[in-house]
């Protein structure tokens, strides 16, 4: 009997082990095929400086779930509200320098596309508002300078008859006229300022598209600078990164409610560990520049690669 307890016990110990380490020991030495378990995903930060709901958010990955999961047959992504445990893809919207340069642009009338008839168009935008800065800045410093000169002058009458007990009326008179023109320089000063303030905003978001698009049409030219304070290089709409055991998706500019389907469906493409290919019109090419919401040959040749669809 005392041998069967011998053999018993730690058979027990090993089956409570195994147990509670099941899943991890699964994954270890049985690992499922590729696409065979749904992806949980969550929302994690959502900024709401870009306007939209959380609910047409939710939408739009729905309708980026579909384009994948259609010609599969069933089910690849599934949203869990609130489980933002280490192994759920957390998809992120994030509001920065980025989207601030794509509103710009579109309240500009500007309509950006990643081809290189969108980089020589805003190229020549961009070099026709840089020389209207320039002459701008040039005559607001002229400006600056003549009522500094006007201002210290004033000051120094101004002190001069108060060192005597005041002014006569007549200079006291040309005192308060020349304090009128002053303000009136002051104010006009303070409106051209923020006339080339928004210029610098505008030439900014130029120069952040342009070398957007100089980097992933690698096209051979210089990178733009901004005026006045830097902003980041990097220029991505999206991007799908793993560390360890956390999964992430970050969303990070969209122009409409197509370009953010498609930017998320490119997105779930890498999460399901697809690489780019090379049809310019397929959801999995590097660049954003497809008109379409479904699936591309290139892209039904990945998937079938990977998860075996037929």
């Amino acid at each position: 009997m005392k041998k069967i307890f011998k053999i018993l016990i730690p058979l027990l110990l090993l089956g409570a082990i195994t147990y509670q380490y099941r899943d991890i020991l699964i994954t270890r030495f049985f690992p499922l095929a590729p696409c065979t378990k749904p992806i949980s995903y969550a929302l994690g930060t959502f900024d709401a400086k870009f306007g939209i709901s959380e609910k047409y958010f939710l939408n739009a990955l729905l309708e980026a779930e579909a384009i994948w999961e259609k010609p599969f047959g069933r089910e690849l992504f599934t949203y869990v509200p609130e489980d933002l445990s280490s192994d759920v893809l957390k998809i992120n919207l994030i509001h920065d320098y980025r989207q601030e340069a794509t509103n710009k642009l579109t309240d500009l009338g500007i309509v950006v596309q990643n081809n290189r008839a969108s980089y020589d168009m805003l190229k020549i935008k961009f070099t026709e508002l840089k020389a209207e800065f320039a002459a701008a800045k040039d005559n607001y410093d002229a400006r600056v300078e003549n009522y500094n000169d006007r201002l210290e002058a004033y000051e120094k009458l101004v002190q001069y008859w108060n060192a005597r007990g005041g002014a006569p009326k007549k200079e006291y008179d040309e005192l308060q006229a020349e304090k009128s023109v002053l303000d009136a320089q002051a104010s006009g000063l303070k409106a051209l300022e923020a006339q080339i303030n928004e210029m610098i905003t505008e030439i900014n978001s130029m120069v952040v598209v342009l070398n957007r698009l100089a980097n992933t049409l690698n096209l051979s030219v210089e990178k733009y600078n901004t005026v006045g304070a830097s902003r980041g290089e990097s220029f991505e709409e999206g991007v799908y990164f793993v560390e360890g055991s956390k999964r992430e998706i970050d969303i990070y500019e969209f122009s409409s409610r197509e370009k953010l389907v498609r930017v998320l469906a490119h997105e779930l493409g890498h999460a399901l560990d697809l690489d780019h290919v090379d049809d310019p019109k397929a959801i999995m090419y590097r660049l954003n520049q497809g008109d379409t919401e479904k699936l591309t040959n290139a892209d039904l040749e990945a998937l079938n690669a990977h998860c075996g669809v037929k």
